[in-house]
């Protein structure tokens, strides 16, 4: 859904060729040279300000390099001129979920639902921003027509299962990875997968050494739950020691 740079026609009767300056400035762009960048679709807004193009560029410059505020700027001054473009709208939401404006980000991917229902990026990122606020429900309901849209969309799976965990329904969220994996191939869910697995076990351990000291202080003999406690002192020693692939 997201626009990143606007290539125009030139316009009639225009003195300056609009299509050149921002061609010049995605170049630029293109080469890694963002100040050059910068002064091509600032030139371009100069020549041209009621035209789209050069703040939309602009916006999504300021967008790449982390300056949310005046991407912000560049697409609200761009909304103006197109106000019901869903493009930039999508792309102001996305400016505004980093900033933490999780209503405003709302507002405008909702107006994006109404021209693409099925938009996934769009049902994700409305999913994201009620997720934040803690709105779980609604968050867990566009995750799912997030991915019923794209079955195959890692991002909104993980964020639901973050969600899942988040609720305090580990079990569902490995129970998700799974049925994701039976369908699809990604490294990213099979790492999440056995990172709630791993989690599980450890506490798993941790209550089996609580059950485990709770019977021995009745009965001290016990010599098979000092036997297990043992091992599972030793399984919890193993985990603790340094991840050597991080060394």
């Amino acid at each position: 859904m997201a626009t990143t740079v606007t290539s125009p026609s030139k316009p009639a009767g225009t003195s300056a060729n609009l299509a050149d300056l921002v061609q010049a400035g995605t170049t630029a762009l293109n080469d890694g040279d963002l100040r050059s960048a910068l002064d091509k679709f600032e030139e371009v807004v100069a020549a041209f300000p009621d035209r789209p193009e050069g703040h939309n560029n602009l916006g999504a410059l300021y967008s790449s390099i982390g300056d949310f505020d005046k991407a912000e700027t560049c697409f609200d001054q761009v909304l103006e001129i197109l106000p019901d473009n869903a493009n930039i709208h999508y792309n102001r939401g996305v400016v505004r979920s980093r900033q933490e404006n999780f209503d405003g980000a709302r507002a405008d991917f909702t107006i994006v639902l109404e021209s693409h229902p099925n938009d996934a990026d769009t049902l994700n990122n409305i999913g994201v921003a009620n997720y934040m606020q803690g709105h779980l429900e609604l968050a867990r309901e566009f995750f799912a027509r997030a991915l019923a849209a794209k079955p195959d969309y890692v991002n909104a799976l993980l964020n639901n299962v973050d969600l899942e965990c988040t609720a305090g329904n580990p079990t569902r969220g490995v129970e998700m990875c799974e049925a994701f994996l039976a369908k699809h191939s990604s490294i990213e869910v099979r790492r999440k997968h056995l990172d709630l697995l791993s989690t599980g076990c450890r506490e798993t351990l941790q209550k089996a050494s609580r059950v485990a000291e709770s019977i021995l202080v009745v009965e001290r003999q016990n010599n098979s739950v000092r036997a297990e406690l043992g091992r599972i002192t030793r399984a919890q020693a193993i985990w603790a020691e340094p991840d050597p692939g991080n060394n």
